[in-house]
């Protein structure tokens, strides 16, 4: 399944998700929201034969900007290391 073809695939059976082009692949606008009322986008971009979805580091950015000092404490690293063990996805 090429970009294209995920997109169409998105798009037809639920309407929840809205695609249009974007360097190097797709951007799928997502009905999930930030706290602050955003809409979450992610990216569909083909890496090495494969497809790599990525928020190219907005929800770690959106979070950052909501802390005091620029740092996550250490619970709210663990809290953040479980979400992504949970969902099988690497931050880095």
């Amino acid at each position: 399944m090429n970009v294209r073809e995920l997109c169409e695939a998105l798009e037809k059976p639920l309407r929840l998700f809205e695609c249009s082009e974007a360097p190097g692949g797709i951007r799928v606008r997502t009905p999930f929201l930030y706290p602050d009322g955003d809409y979450i986008d992610v990216f569909v971009v083909e890496r090495d034969g494969g497809l790599e979805v990525t928020d190219y580091g907005e929800a770690l950015g959106w979070l950052r900007m909501q802390l005091r000092n620029d740092q996550l404490s250490p619970k709210q690293r663990r809290l953040l290391d479980d979400v992504c063990l949970t969902l099988g996805v690497e931050r880095f």
